[in-house]
């Protein structure tokens, strides 16, 4: 799980930092880096996974474009940091069991953008890289005090650039060869980042960092794609787009039932359904031996059964959602935009209620805990979070004391309280000013 998050140089942030709560949304209107909070987490995820060139492709744009560009110039470099939560124990992906004693670990990147003698970009590279653990005195998610959380931060940086040289990155053993010569990698136009050379258990806290980046999903749920029948053979974890969704619901069915639930998670997901959608009945999963795939369809009131290929897409989207929130295998940071979206206004504290209970920290310290962001502009969403939950989003003009040069950047609050008489715009935050935000959305609509 992120605790917190760090960026300075990509599109449109500058030296923003923000602390992450276990069910975090975004809200705020249009244009004011909701999207690109996301946009930098998913490059950080893909960064942990693939060298820079791959992981920049899996983002819109030309790689020189997520470098901040403001009136004065484009940012040469970039850089990153997250605070992570990590379970206890793991298993890698050889099956390999492994202990993790630091459970609070702090990860920095830094890229920089080289170019040629006449201004061409020539490439991104990695100019610094570090992982470090965090120790009780400096951890500042305050709700993880009491947890018994195990913090081991007198061991030395896991990652760290050679103090002398400056020309290399050192990953120091862990694991069973712990007592052994750091690894070295080199930093002359290093194409990819340390972290994600690490691929067994045979360094423990590296791979469980790599793991909690990797796991950062995004849903951007496809009507259209969410309707089609699968293959057998189909991912058994859903695909951002869920067009996957009627084979996950059939493994997820598969995996759970017993004979007094036949249909097993299928029945809690059709519970939740008929929160939202009063006329939802069942959900059904039609496995057709003939055609080799599977297929769904939603029973509604007056024994009505529509299959997916005329659900609505409002419909479509709170399945998809819900089916990723009961899956058992859950784990990670799960990103999801506008939730709000083919909900009635009525039912949204019900959906947020929802989020609120999957997300959250696990009691058992050696199993993931799973965490929920959010991105909204609906003032509803707004109104059934609590106030640690509301981060408010905006973009504020800074003029630089010596250039006089005005630029735009992302600015994101937390904290936010009933009122507040005397509060620094910067730092603190009052639910009326969020509302504000969002009545100058409504009314510009």
């Amino acid at each position: 799980m992120l605790t917190r998050i760090e960026i300075d140089g990509f599109k449109t942030f500058e030296r923003f930092g923000l602390d992450l709560q276990p069910l975090t949304a975004i809200v705020g209107p249009n244009a004011s880096g909701k999207s690109n909070l996301f946009n930098a987490l998913r490059f950080l995820s893909l960064l942990a996974q693939h060298d820079i060139r791959s992981a920049m492709q899996g983002l819109r744009g030309e790689p020189e474009e997520l470098f901040r560009r403001t009136p004065s110039g484009t940012a040469g470099c970039m850089s990153f940091a997250v605070e992570v939560l990590l379970s206890r124990t793991g298993v890698d992906a050889f099956g390999t069991s492994y202990k993790t004693p630091a459970q609070r670990l702090r990860y920095e990147l830094k890229l920089g953008l080289v170019q040629s003698a006449d201004g061409v970009p020539k490439g991104i590279f990695v100019q610094e890289e570090e992982c470090r653990p965090i120790s009780r005195r400096e951890d500042r998610a305050k709700y993880l005090y009491g947890m018994g959380l195990s913090y081991n931060a007198r061991v030395s940086n896991f990652i760290r650039v050679n103090d002398k040289t400056r020309d290399a990155i050192e990953i120091r053993q862990d694991g069973p060869q712990k007592h052994g010569k750091p690894m070295q990698l080199s930093l002359r136009e290093a194409s990819r980042t340390a972290l994600s050379t690490i691929t067994t258990a045979e360094f423990p806290h590296l791979y469980a960092l790599r793991e909690t980046l990797a796991n950062i999903r995004f849903l951007e749920i496809n009507p259209r794609a969410a309707r089609n029948a699968n293959d057998r053979f189909e991912d058994r974890l859903l695909k951002p787009d869920a067009s996957n969704l009627a084979a996950v619901l059939a493994h997820l069915k598969e995996e759970t039932a017993t004979d007094l639930r036949p249909d097993g998670v299928l029945s809690d997901i059709a519970a939740d359904m008929t929160s939202l959608v009063p006329s939802v009945r069942r959900l059904e999963v039609r496995n057709d031996p003939n055609q080799r795939q599977y297929s769904f369809n939603l029973e509604f009131g007056g024994d009505l059964i529509f299959s997916s290929r005329v659900i609505s897409d409002g419909t479509l989207r709170l399945l998809a959602l819900l089916t990723a929130l009961h899956d058992p295998r859950r784990r990670g940071t799960l990103c999801f935009e506008e939730p709000e979206n083919g909900v009635h206004e009525g039912r949204v504290p019900s959906l947020v209620e929802f989020l609120r209970g999957a997300a959250g920290l696990s009691p058992d310290l050696d199993k993931p805990s799973f965490q929920v962001l959010l991105n909204t502009h609906s003032p509803k969403v707004m109104a059934a979070l609590l106030d640690r939950e509301i981060v408010a989003a905006d973009s504020v003009v800074g003029i630089d004391p010596i250039t006089g040069i005005r630029s735009t950047r992302t600015r994101m609050r937390s904290g936010a309280e009933p009122i507040k008489d005397m509060f620094d715009p910067e730092t603190a935050l009052s639910r009326f000013e969020v509302e504000r935000l969002l009545q100058k959305l409504t009314d510009a609509a």
